[in-house]
This record gives structure tokens, C-alpha cells and sequence, in this order.
């Protein structure tokens, strides 16, 4: 669902019902107890991107996954641990989505 930070006002997509804040700044600041000054922009979102830059950004995601999984291979206990399990987490997530 989409909602509005009550802190800087940007648009985000919540992943509960009860969210309030679109990152962990903006909930910082509120726990904070600090009041949205104007001052705080939200981050130049880019709607669009062509059909290459997304192939790309995929190729590259691939490539990631593929690298950290080397090198989990080459790295002792427990990084290697931790690098294989983000390479799979990536890879099961490019898989979920088609890619």
C-alpha cells in the first residue's frame, strides 16, 4: 500500500499497515522528537528507466550473486557463511521476480 511519511511528506510503499515513516531517518527523527523543518527533501525518485537500463541492472545483479558465491568459496569461516548467504538470497530474488 502507499502511503505518506509523516515526517518528510514522500510517498513510500509500506510494507505493513501500520507503517509510519519511510525509512529508518525519518522514524529516527521522529523518535527523536524532532518536527519536520522543510529543510529535509526527499530523494530524487527516477520514475522511468528504458528497457536497457533495467536488462543492465539485471546483468549486473546476476553478475553479483555469481561473485559473492566465488567468493564465499574463497573466504574462511564465518564471511564465507555470510557471502554465500546473500549471493542466494539475490539469486532467489531475481528468480521470484522472473529474472
Amino acid at each position: 500500500m502507499i502511503k505518506n511519511c509523516e515526517i518528510c511528506g514522500r510517498e513510500y510503499v509500506a510494507q505493513r499497515s501500520t507503517a509510519k515513516y519511510c525509512s529508518n531517518r525519518c522514524r529516527l527523527m521522529a523518535q527523536r522528537g524532532v518536527a519536520f523543518n522543510g529543510e529535509l527533501e526527499a530523494p530524487d525518485v527516477r520514475v522511468s528507466m528504458t528497457q536497457e537500463e533495467v536488462l543492465s541492472l539485471v546483468g549486473r545483479a546476476h553478475d553479483a550473486a555469481s561473485d559473492l558465491s566465488r567468493a564465499s568459496m574463497l573466504t574462511p569461516a564465518p564471511l564465507c557463511l555470510s557471502l554465500k548467504a546473500v549471493s542466494q538470497k539475490l539469486s532467489d530474488a531475481l528468480r521470484a521476480e522472473g529474472l
